[in-house]
């Protein structure tokens, strides 16, 4: 079932990652790893009442399976994917590879019958399991490693059939959001590789998603490489010209490359834009530390000056002002403006703003997790209807 990314020559290349990420590679070992001894098999009974580890028959697993689909498909959004993780983490046993062969086996033939009737069933299978995933990632599941890479390849993998089989347009999209969700997860975990794998192939889907560009672009910028990074980020904005984050990540890319001059009119426009975001205290420090590099310590006050019109109470802005001013050499106001810092309630902003900047916020995918939702809420009906055709085909029970 797993395929093959094509177009491997417009790739941008990976390889740099392997090397960047080698001492970030044992962080995710470690992260994916069991952290102690699994949970004692009575622990870990759910609604279908699974050992970890149990010895299961292909059968079984293939009516278990089908079951769960079955909810699925009727509706219980809730209960579903809680089965889906039960079934995958009983039969996936971490240091025998074979339980997981026996699990995918068993899943396929399933998903072979279903989308043999329709293929647009395929997409609310893909959808169950990136939200057995999410929740594996979500309760930090010990001993789980391997059903957890099995659930997420099996969504990844599903999105790409799924776009090879339908070939539309539309299936593309979903397709290239479903990656981009996955890409968003990873990152999550902090597993930079494969994320940027992912957003990769979500953006071969659809050169216009823009969060897969975003994603890939930060990647390549903590990796530092900032002329990839700049690639990435001027498609993003040609797609979506108003995102603030695409202007701030492109004008501090481009002050990397020395490219001083394009970088402050992206600051200068970030900061007369009259809508305040989590975007503007950043843009207004880092237009400020562009004037000083350049010895331009009048303009740079005259940057934080402005900006301390607007956010009054951001600390940063008023330490980078209180510095400036020290150089300049205006020591008394420079002194003044520490000591209010020290004895006022300022609010943390701008620590918030530059944390926004280098963590992974959950919103920059939301878009891409409602336009799922919403997909393969609309197809849950039509995997109903080719999960019982395959039943009457088969003469299989679907039963409790």
């Amino acid at each position: 079932m797993r395929t093959r990314t094509e177009a491997k020559g417009r790739r941008e290349p990976l390889l740099w990652l392997v090397a960047a990420v080698c001492l970030w590679s044992s962080q995710v070992v470690r992260a994916q790893a069991p952290a102690g001894p699994p949970a004692a098999p009575e622990e870990r009974n759910g609604t279908l009442g699974l050992r970890e580890g149990e010895k299961l028959q292909p059968e079984r697993i293939q009516e278990i399976y089908r079951r769960i689909l079955v909810d699925w498909s009727a509706g219980q959004t809730d209960r579903a994917p809680d089965e889906l993780i039960e079934l995958e983490t009983a039969v996936v046993v971490d240091g025998d590879v074979g339980t997981r062969k026996t699990l995918l086996k068993a899943e396929q033939s399933v998903i072979h019958q279903a989308g043999a009737s329709d293929i647009e069933a395929l997409v609310p299978i893909a959808v169950l399991h990136h939200e057995a995933y999410r929740r594996l990632l979500g309760r930090g599941s010990r001993g789980e490693a391997m059903a957890m890479v099995h659930t997420r390849t099996m969504a990844r993998d599903l999105a790409v059939l799924y776009r090879e089989q339908s070939g539309s347009e539309g299936a593309a999209l979903v397709s290239s959001r479903l990656l981009t969700s996955l890409g968003g997860l990873l990152l999550q975990s902090a597993q930079q590789l494969p994320a940027a794998e992912m957003f990769q192939q979500a953006v071969e889907l659809d050169a216009r998603n823009t969060a897969a560009l975003l994603g890939l672009a930060a990647i390549y910028e903590k990796n530092a490489q900032p002329g990839s990074a700049v690639k990435y980020l001027r498609r993003a904005l040609e797609t979506d010209p108003g995102s603030a984050e695409g202007k701030l990540r492109l004008a501090l890319n481009l002050k990397r490359l020395d490219q001083q001059e394009e970088a402050r009119k992206l600051l200068e426009e970030l900061t007369a834009a009259a809508d305040s975001t989590w975007v503007t205290p950043l843009a207004y420090q880092e237009l400020a530390r562009l004037h000083s590099d350049r010895e331009q310590t009048a303009e740079a006050e005259k940057v934080l000056r402005r900006a301390l019109e607007r956010l009054p109470d951001d600390a940063r802005l008023t330490v980078q002002l209180a510095a400036v001013l020290d150089r300049r050499g205006e020591a008394r106001e420079a002194t003044a403006l520490v000591e209010k810092i020290l004895t006022s309630a300022a609010t943390r902003e701008s620590v918030s703003s530059r944390y926004l900047y280098n963590t992974v916020r959950p919103e920059a995918f939301a878009e891409s997790r409602s336009f799922l939702d919403e997909n393969a809420r609309a197809r849950l009906p039509v995997l109903a209807q080719a999960l019982s055709v395959a039943v009457n085909a088969s003469g299989t029970a679907v039963g409790r």
